[in-house]
């Protein structure tokens, strides 16, 4: 047997399958992400990539992608909006104006007992 001489080429095949083989698993993924998740399911990382670009890449829209902000389901998020729509903002202002009035009421009874 004689010894194999290598072509730039020969070199060049581990590379093309390296391609190929990444190719079909990003395909195979993009495929999966928009015949098998519905908008029930979590934010996909497709989709919370496609945030930083404004792009729509799986099946929860773009405005359910921003409006997220930490919820682990886009539907928990929004059943919990429906459920309570008053803001978070305002119900810890009210909690903390109840706490300031229970406080007020305390003082003015420990003052009337003093007297």
């Amino acid at each position: 047997m004689g010894m194999q001489t290598f072509e730039f080429v020969d070199y060049l095949a581990p590379l093309c399958v390296f391609l190929i083989f990444w190719t079909t698993i990003f395909l195979l993924c993009v495929i999966i992400n928009y015949a098998f998740i519905t908008y029930r399911d979590d934010l996909t990382v497709f989709e919370k990539l496609g945030r930083r670009w404004n792009m729509k890449l799986g099946p929860h829209t773009i405005d359910q992608i921003r409006r997220r902000r930490g919820w682990t389901s886009t539907y928990v998020y929004e059943e919990e909006l429906r459920m309570f729509p008053m803001s978070k903002k305002r119900r810890h202002s009210l909690v903390s104006f109840e706490f300031n009035l229970v406080n007020a009421t305390n003082f003015a009874r420990s003052i009337a007992t003093k007297v």
